[in-house]
């Protein structure tokens, strides 16, 4: 028991804990991001474990975090997001939110996006026209590169 008395000799249980944390927190909140910090904890916790410095983990965790982040995200997200119909939803499945009504709360001012209110979420929303906040539009389409947004008509 005396291995666990210095701080140096458990970083990398320490490592081990915050890399679960993330990846667990990813699994609560899925943005396909904070688990790219996590495995960044666990490769600085495999630094912890053969003895390097806690300023050499860090360093470590940063690097690996980022460049995991930038190299893979793009690449994994398209993995798991799963292939899309040409009415937009995953494989055989209908977009059911083509059609519906929104709110907007944010204006919408070509070419910049606005923000609407659907089914409780706020998502981002554009549109060839200018609405103002209060109107209310229905939702024609998802944009072709992300799927998050929506285009959107003023309803007359």
């Amino acid at each position: 028991m005396e291995y666990f008395n210095s701080v140096e000799n458990i970083m990398w249980l320490i490592w081990l804990a915050i890399g679960v944390g993330f990846i667990l927190a990813e699994v609560m909140a899925p943005g396909f991001i904070i688990i790219f910090f996590g495995l960044g904890a666990l490769i600085a916790g495999a630094t912890a474990f053969f003895g390097s410095t806690i300023q050499m983990q860090i360093v470590v965790f940063g690097v690996s975090s980022l460049a995991l982040l930038l190299l893979l995200r793009k690449f994994m997200a398209s993995i798991f997001h799963g292939s899309a119909s040409a009415e937009g939803g995953a494989e055989g499945e209908k977009d059911n939110t083509i059609g519906a009504p929104a709110e907007v709360v944010e204006a919408i001012a070509p070419p910049r996006q606005g923000r609407i209110k659907f089914q409780g979420t706020f998502w981002a929303a554009e549109s060839t026209e200018d609405i103002p906040v209060g109107a209310m539009v229905r939702i024609v389409s998802r944009h072709p590169e992300d799927h998050n947004t929506f285009t959107v008509q003023e309803e007359k």
